[in-house]
Parts: structure tokens; sequence; C-alpha cells
């Protein structure tokens, strides 16, 4: 397997499909829903066999993501083509992005059969009633003013382009703490810079938390940032940042990098503080904007919150999707009951 590190994603491609057929022969589902990941074929696989539609959604090339932000593939050509076969092989392909539904049109793709659908949020997970002072006394932040992200410290985060604002922000306000839960590739990175800026007295780093206190470390921030940076080979960003909709949905002042998506989702003076992508002097600015400014932070923070409860929930997210197999005739309106119906 040290030899040929990608052999156990076709292992566990072929074994799960097999699995999955045992399971729904017998009673076949209206459909199967395949978030893409390497090397797998399971879902065409089971659709197929079961004469059932098959909804591809697709987050991004595997290959791409393997050749910029980590170590190309062993199988590189194999899992191009497996890749290519999914998007041919479904019925519909469910994308988070414009630069996705673009790049999945250039492939050969019908549009029609391409769904842009963004990524969403729960808001009765994720609300400006969750009480955040518990983190706070157990984290030591009581009356510090707190500038919190999020994440997994991805290369497209942008957590480095933060820690890099952490020495401007804090030499213009005495009692700014920053907050960054989470951790990932990216954290001796950003570990190193704080180190290096002398600033890690203005710094807290929670670690990985579980999913279902990430609410409660967000409403003890009073600034939510989402700091990221564009494609290394200069690519459209093509994400849709789950934390973005976490944010709104919290109520919170956010500063964020005007980027693709980003941008379009969040309104500059409306919805939240955007930023040029990648400029540390640009975002300690914003944040520095959003905390001498309360009024404006409480602004942005509900209109923020009114648009993703109006645009971005799962449930509407879900029905996007059942909405677009009508149209395609995936599904039977008649027998299809749309999220949040009566």
């Amino acid at each position: 397997m040290r030899n040929l590190p990608d052999l156990p994603f076709l292992i566990y491609s072929a074994s799960f499909a097999r699995q999955c057929h045992a399971l729904l022969s017998k009673q076949p589902p209206d459909f199967v829903y395949q978030r893409y990941s390497l090397l797998n074929s399971s879902g065409a696989e089971v659709a197929s066999r079961l004469g059932c539609p098959f909804v591809l959604e697709y987050n991004g090339s595997e290959v791409w993501i393997a050749r910029n932000w980590s170590t190309p593939l062993f199988f590189e050509g194999l899992a191009d083509r497996i890749e290519q076969a999914n998007l041919r092989r479904a019925d519909l392909i469910v994308v988070v992005s414009k630069a996705l539904r673009d790049e999945v049109v250039a492939r050969g793709l019908p549009p029609e059969r391409v769904l842009v659908n963004p990524n969403a949020v729960d808001p009765l997970r994720y609300h400006p009633g969750i009480d955040g002072e518990p983190v706070r006394r157990r984290l030591g932040l009581e009356g510090r003013l707190v500038i919190g992200f999020i994440g997994t410290f991805g290369p497209w985060h942008g957590a480095e382009v933060l820690a890099q604002a952490v020495r401007p922000v804090t030499a213009q306000l005495p009692d700014a703490h920053f907050l960054f839960i989470g951790s990932g590739s990216g954290m001796p990175s950003v570990q190193a810079i704080i180190a290096g800026d002398s600033v890690g007295a203005r710094v807290t780093f929670a670690g990985m938390v579980p999913q279902e206190e990430a609410p409660a470390y967000l409403a003890a921030c009073d600034i939510l940032v989402s700091p990221h940076v564009g494609n290394p080979d200069g690519t459209p960003f093509f994400g849709s940042p789950t934390k973005l909709f976490e944010y709104m949905a919290m109520g919170k002042g956010i500063v964020a990098s005007d980027l693709d998506q980003i941008g379009e989702v969040l309104s500059h003076g409306k919805t939240a503080w955007l930023v040029r992508p990648g400029d540390p002097t640009d975002l300690a600015a914003g944040i520095i904007a959003l905390a001498r400014d309360p009024d404006l932070r409480r602004a942005l923070g509900e209109a923020a919150r009114d648009e993703v409860v109006a645009k971005h929930t799962w449930t509407a997210h879900v029905g996007r999707i059942l909405q677009k197999m009508v149209e395609l005739e995936l599904l039977d309106m008649r027998a299809l009951v749309l999220p949040g119906a009566a």
C-alpha cells in the first residue's frame, strides 16, 4: 500500500458499491446522491445497477486539489478518467459555485444538467441567541474584543493572512484578542507568524472543538473573519465556504475576502466588510473599522442573519435540488413533498 498510496480509495469504492447494492436492491431508492470523492465511482455504479437517477455533488476536481494543495496523485490519469466518468454518468450535477459550473460545462457537460447550489447553514443551530460567555470565561477572554476564525487551516483559508494582521490590529486596539478555532496543515505557519511578530499574548488557539460546540465558540466572538485567498494557479476560486453561512447565521459583524462567491453572497457595507484577498493590511483595516463601530457591527450582523435565513438554509438547499430534479423529469412532482411544505 505504501508504494500504491491511491489503491485503498479504489478498493473502498468497489466494496462500498457492493454493500450499498445489497442493502438497496430489494427496495430501490428514488435516486442516489453522492458527494464526489477521490477515485470513487460507487454512486454511479449503484444507480446504474438499480436503474434510478444519479445525482452527483461536485465540489472541485480532486486531481486539481492534489496537484495544487497537496501531493500529485500516483494514479492521476486514472483519477481524472474516473472523475470525468462520474460527471458524464450523472443525471444531475450539483455544484456549489458558478466557477465550478463553468468548469463542468467546459468539460463538455450540458449546462441544463448542472445546478449551482451554494452551501448553507442550519439557522436553528447557529443563531444570535447562543450564549458565548461560558467559552469566554473558560478561555480567559472576559472584557476583550474577540476576533474569531474557525476552520481546518487549509491553504485556501487564508489563516496565515489573518495571522499577519494580528500585530497591526493589536497595535491600535488595546482590548483586541484573536481566537483561532480548529487546526490543520497551515497551523505551524500561523503559529510561526504569531511567534515571529511577538503577539502570542494577544492570540488564543482553541484547537479542534466538537462540531456541536462550534456555535458557542462563534458566539464568544465580536467579529468573525473569513480571510480566504485565491487559487495558486490563478483560476477562479471555486469554493463555497460553509463558515461564511455559519458566520452570517450568528448575526455577528463579518470581515471577509471579496473573492468570487464570497463577494457575491456578501455585500460590502450591507452584510459584511469586504477586503482585498491575501492583503493583511486591508484585512487589518477592515477589522479595525468594525471594532471601532459597534453600531455598524450590529447592523451588518442583523442584515447578514436576515439574508442567510431567507436564502441559504439547508432546507432551501435541498428544495432547490428536488425542484431541479422535477424540472429534469428525474422525480415525479405528484409524489414530491418539498422541505418546509405543510
